[in-house]
């Protein structure tokens, strides 16, 4: 996997993950709902929505993540396989952690016993990669290309209820205060 970091810590991604006004708040259940179907639809026991901040993966939603990470709803960005997501801007697949050079160290396979991973990206309303919808396992995993395009398809959706909190945030704002509350760009 190649270094993503300019691509995590662009300034102009990292404003698109602000202005989401997602991080650290409560768990949702439309995000919940996709996190189970994601999990259920491509036969796996962990699926996550991570928001991909400048030195964290957080957490929005979180089905079958062990303890203490599911409580913490945070990882270090080291222990991240989203951020290959974010970074590419493109679905990323692992069948085997530890038979693939690039990540059979990474912590998430280490520490967290990872061994198969399937993320597709999450974008701001502006276009910019701001996290993953993904699944992953502790055993090896292939996918077949339908169940990576459903990922695919739940991932745009999980977009746009993105898109739909932030509108419905602005609408609320506009109706408490009136007229222009800013805009997303």
């Amino acid at each position: 996997m190649r270094d993503g970091a300019p691509i995590i810590r662009d300034r102009h991604r990292l404003g698109a993950v602000r202005r989401l006004v997602v991080l650290d708040t409560p768990p949702t259940e439309a995000f919940d709902r996709l996190t189970r179907m994601a999990a259920s639809l491509l036969g796996c026991p962990v699926s996550l929505l991570t928001i991909i901040d400048a030195e964290r993966q957080w957490f929005k939603s979180t089905w079958g993540l062990p303890e203490p990470f599911a409580d913490v709803r945070e990882t270090a960005l080291s222990h991240s396989l989203c951020q290959y997501v974010v970074a590419a801007g493109e679905r990323v697949v692992i069948t085997d952690a530890s038979q693939d050079a690039d990540v059979c160290d990474h912590p998430a396979v280490q520490e967290l016993g990872m061994r198969s991973y399937a993320g597709a990206p999450i974008w701001s309303p502006d276009g910019h990669p701001v996290g993953a919808l993904c699944v992953a396992d502790f055993a090896p995993h292939r996918w077949p290309d339908r169940e990576l395009d459903l990922l695919e398809d739940l991932a745009q959706i999980t977009t746009r209820e993105l898109a739909l909190n932030v509108h419905e945030r602005m609408d609320a704002r506009r109706r408490v205060f009136g007229g222009a509350t800013g805009s997303w760009s």
